[in-house]
């Protein structure tokens, strides 16, 4: 199923391409629906297609001996092995969905040759590669500078809609095994730190999350105060 013009034109990567140019991709391009644990591609196998998730949610799995473990959790609006996509390598991860989810599927070599011949077409991509960096450096000094219980009250704050709300009451968007990779933890290690979180008002049952104190939560995780509205 073609994902159509008007899709694509709405995609932030594509947004320097001319009507023209989306059509083009359009005629080659898929929309694809996928069910939990379907593999898009594995470690070391070249990609010859940029997935961009639409909905749901998917995997980036490591290590090729038995089942290979989940580093990463990739959510909608964000691309699935996009430096390797672009630069037409080998993927050093694999992908596979966690959820059901929904996917736009690009032919690499055509946008790589678009870009090639009008290098203009190549912005977005540069400030999706930058965005990129930008969010691997957070996340590696979380990692280094706060502790796991931290991460997961950062992570918890992340899904909450209203950020001004407390109490706050969401649903887990996937299982608490995926979001141990999210926030780069072990599962017994995310078992402890939900533990931990009790006493600054984090309830859970069954996927469902309260948070009784958003604002302590913020201070805890060293978040910045939110602005009076």
């Amino acid at each position: 199923m073609r994902p159509g013009t008007e899709t694509l034109a709405a995609l932030p990567l594509l947004a320097a391409f001319s009507a023209a140019q989306v059509a083009a991709l359009n005629r080659h391009a898929d929309l694809a629906r996928l069910g939990p644990d379907e593999v898009l591609f594995r470690e070391g196998e070249p990609i010859e297609e940029l997935n961009i998730v639409l909905s749901g949610f998917v995997g980036e799995t490591h290590g090729k001996d038995g089942e290979p473990a989940i580093a990463d959790v990739i959510g909608p609006g964000r691309p699935v092995g996009f430096a390797a996509a672009m630069l037409g390598a080998a993927s050093p991860t694999g992908a596979r969905t966690i959820t059901a989810a929904r996917l736009i599927i690009l032919p690499a070599a055509d946008l790589r040759t678009m870009i090639r011949v009008r290098p203009a077409l190549a912005l977005p991509f540069l400030d999706q590669a930058l965005a990129g960096m930008y969010e691997q450096t957070v996340e590696l000094c979380a990692m280094k500078l706060c502790s796991s219980v931290q991460r997961l009250a950062a992570f918890l704050l992340g899904l909450v809609d209203d950020p001004t709300a407390s109490p706050a009451r969401f649903v887990l968007p996937y299982e608490k095994r995926y979001l141990a990779a999210k926030i780069g933890c072990t599962q017994e290690n995310l078992s402890r730190a939900f533990a931990a979180l009790r006493g600054h008002g984090v309830e859970t049952q069954h996927g469902v999350v309260v948070l009784r104190d958003v604002p302590g939560l913020r201070a805890f995780a060293g978040l910045p105060a939110l602005a009076p509205a």
